[in-house]
């Protein structure tokens, strides 16, 4: 898509000026807020080759224009500069008071009530996962029976349980000498490893061991999927304040969809493999299309573990500041469980 560069200016304040008012923008507000040098009529006609090159729509009769999910696109990869312009954002955050939570699930739901409070939007944040799948400890725990109770430290610092049938009776002594052959491995193996060396090891004379690592293994993957769908929302009440959500039937649709927080996991989990901050407008938005909504998304990582965060907003928000909100957490999250539970995990002795 060529554009000139009057062409351009002309685009960004049509988009500045609608973001800021949210209503259509007409040539005679531009002439008088910017100082492009145009008359009104030669605006207008600006106005209507962006308009047909699919960047700028009209709504009804009015004869303003609003911006596309297209010209919105064009608007983030082109035309603006989140390091100039976001001094503003800036200064409040760096004044921002720090994340203190003692457990991972209170700093997830601080990170999401810090992305909401600065974003004035909804905050999203997802679960960490264990990148490797590592432990720091597994203890087993004879119940009645054949029941046996697995008890998983990770490298971050949680505690999972998970109860287990076996098909045999195993004494607590032979759990406990089990714990221990673990203690010796966990450092450097994946349970998947150290389940083949287990079965390479001990053959046939040690089958109800192997089949206890095996349902170690299964139940550790059962945990891990489990806790990979905690979803953490906060400020849904936020968008209330905007007059795009005005609408009852509208935001019992949103908050509908922020019950369906698989989907939003899913939703967020596409740009975890990838590097730095990614904008889905409106449309490009599978999961909230229908409600014209937008998602701004990083990711976060420290030692083995890492998730996703985002801010959830109308199409018309404040991107300059809400990518700059979501850089901003998610460096700091980071930082804050890198101190916590990283350096705990990545640099065990």
């Amino acid at each position: 898509m060529e554009m000139n560069e009057r062409d351009k200016k002309v685009l960004q304040a049509v988009i500045d000026s609608y973001i800021s008012t949210g209503s259509p923008v007409g040539s005679t507000v531009l002439v008088k807020k910017y100082d492009f040098g145009l008359s009104s009529a030669s605006i207008r006609n600006i106005m209507a080759e962006l308009e047909e090159m699919g960047l700028l729509t009209h709504p009804h009769t009015s004869a303003g224009r609003i911006p596309t999910d297209k010209g919105y696109r064009y608007y983030i990869d082109t035309l603006i500069s989140f390091e100039r312009d976001a001094a503003g954002i800036n200064d409040q955050l760096m004044h921002a008071p720090p994340l203190h939570g003692e457990s991972i699930q209170t700093l997830m739901e601080e990170a999401s009530q810090f992305l909401s409070t600065f974003s004035h939007y909804a905050g999203v944040v997802v679960a960490p996962t264990e990148v490797e799948g590592k432990y720091r400890h597994i203890e087993f725990i004879r119940l009645r029976g054949t029941q046996v109770l697995i008890v998983f430290v990770t490298s971050a610092g949680t505690v999972q349980n998970k109860l287990v049938e076996l098909d045999a009776r195993i004494t607590q002594q032979e759990l406990n000498s089990f714990s221990s052959y673990l203690e010796e491995e966990l450092g450097n193996w994946s349970l998947a490893e150290i389940r083949q060396r287990l079965i390479d090891q001990l053959r046939e004379e040690k089958q109800l061991f192997a089949a206890l690592m095996d349902e170690t293994c299964r139940a550790s993957i059962e945990i891990h999927e489990r806790d990979a769908e905690k979803v953490y929302i906060g400020g849904t009440s936020r968008m209330l304040d905007t007059p795009e959500f005005a609408d009852v039937d509208q935001m019992r649709s949103i908050f509908k969809a922020f019950e369906d927080k698989y989907k939003l996991l899913k939703l967020l989990d596409t740009s975890v493999a990838a590097e730095g901050i990614k904008v889905f407008i409106g449309s490009e938005n599978p999961f909230f299309e229908m409600q014209g909504c937008s998602l701004v998304v990083g990711g976060y990582k420290a030692g083995q573990i890492a998730g996703t965060l985002g801010v959830i907003g109308p199409v018309r928000m404040q991107y300059r500041q809400v990518i700059r909100v979501v850089d901003f957490t998610s460096k700091l999250l980071s930082r804050v469980l890198d101190e916590r539970f990283g350096r705990g995990a990545g640099h065990e002795e």
